[in-house]
């Protein structure tokens, strides 16, 4: 891991509430979103395609309007669904954002620093696609599936379920 990155691990099971978190490898000023704050249901507002996209536009304009689902019991997008999620929270740096992703942080109009990611795990059954959130703020929250970026705005907040 380089030395511009930070590790925050969240692992949730599906009916405990265990929570660990590793310490910090290196304090930094990056954009601060709560573990939970990307918790709650999420719509497709637009995309970004990236030249390794294993969608086409018109693959990746067919789910603008669709949902995903985010809480402590269920991670959802389009046919990736976890029933026992655990989330791995990281905040990159724009070199490392680079080479995880393939795309600048200011295409997808992240502001400069370093930018929360939020790598999914599945405890009942592995995803068949990776599938990463990139929490912009509070109401805004892009999707990385498929070399696609979804851009998302929250429909409502955390499921009860997740509270």
């Amino acid at each position: 891991m380089q030395q511009n990155e930070r590790s925050d691990i969240i692992v949730r099971a599906g009916g405990g509430a265990a929570m660990v978190m590793a310490a910090l490898l290196m304090a930094g000023c990056g954009q601060k979103v709560s573990e939970e704050g990307f918790f709650g249901v999420w719509t497709v507002t637009g995309f970004t395609a990236t030249d390794e996209a294993t969608l086409t536009d018109e693959q990746a304009q067919a789910l603008v309007g669709r949902k995903g689902v985010y809480s402590k019991h269920i991670a959802h997008f389009e046919e990736s669904q976890c029933l026992k999620p655990g989330y791995v929270v990281h905040a990159l740096g724009p070199d490392a954002f680079i080479e995880r992703f393939g795309i600048t942080p200011e295409a997808l109009d992240f502001p400069d620093g370093d930018v929360t990611t939020v790598e999914i795990t599945c405890f009942d059954t592995p995803l068949e696609e990776p599938l990463s959130l990139l929490p912009r703020s509070e109401e805004a929250l892009v999707i990385a599936w498929n070399g696609v970026f979804f851009e998302t705005h929250r429909k409502t907040g955390a499921p009860l379920s997740a509270r």
